[in-house]
């Protein structure tokens, strides 16, 4: 392994451990500073591991970036932002998983299936809870969100490479740990539920990024 890599894996992890930290000790001044190093950081490790950085793909993670600062507020200006970035960032995460994979098949079918099944669960579970100047961007968002998951299944399923399995689990982590968020800032709010999102969210983007590392990219 590079050693320019390893050492920004050293870097990564303990920034990883820290956030998490401060989330589990509800230390404000650590979470706002280690969330915010912590998306920059796996983009440097992205682009020094990937062999072909995808540019699509360096956008997604730069929207998240921005989404996890509108979210250390909690205004409804906040969540709007967080909204929006996140959302960019799916379209670029769908958009640079499929432009590896154009053409329609069965799994593409299939992942349309999977994205209506999703928006009815949150219609079901998430949406009653929302603020109503809120239901119509979560519903955009919710698509995009399991679009993301959709994409990277559909890939898995095309090709059953390791690569796309790991995107596909990051996928899944990702609608675990927004479906919590939501429930966590509309629902009801437990003590160490934004704990608990943090750890499914960087388990998402974690696994995400080490997919579209393995494939070269993506």
């Amino acid at each position: 392994m590079d050693p320019i890599i390893l050492y920004t894996a050293f870097i990564y992890f303990p920034v990883v451990c820290v956030m998490l930290t401060a989330y589990a000790k509800q230390n404000r001044i650590l979470r706002y500073i280690f969330k915010s190093l912590y998306m920059p950081s796996l983009i440097v490790l992205y682009l020094l591991a990937a062999p072909k950085p995808n540019v699509l793909i360096i956008l997604a993670m730069v929207f998240g970036w921005i989404g996890d600062v509108f979210l250390l507020g909690r205004h409804h200006w906040n969540v709007l932002g967080g909204i929006t970035s996140f959302g960019l960032g799916h379209i670029c995460y769908i958009a640079g998983m499929l432009s590896t994979r154009p053409g329609l098949h069965l799994t593409a079918i299939i992942s349309v299936v999977w994205i209506a099944l999703c928006l009815v669960l949150v219609r079901h579970f998430l949406i009653p809870h929302a603020p109503k100047r809120l239901m119509i961007p979560a519903i955009c968002y919710a698509t995009l969100l399991s679009g993301t998951s959709a994409a990277a299944l559909y890939l898995s399923f095309v090709s059953f490479n390791a690569a796309y399995l790991l995107a596909a689990f990051g996928g899944l982590m990702f609608m675990l740990s927004d479906g919590l968020l939501a429930y966590n800032m509309f629902g009801k709010k437990t003590v160490l539920g934004n704990f608990f999102v943090m750890v499914t969210y960087v388990l998402a983007q974690t696994a995400l990024a080490a997919g579209f590392i393995l494939h070269g990219g993506i």
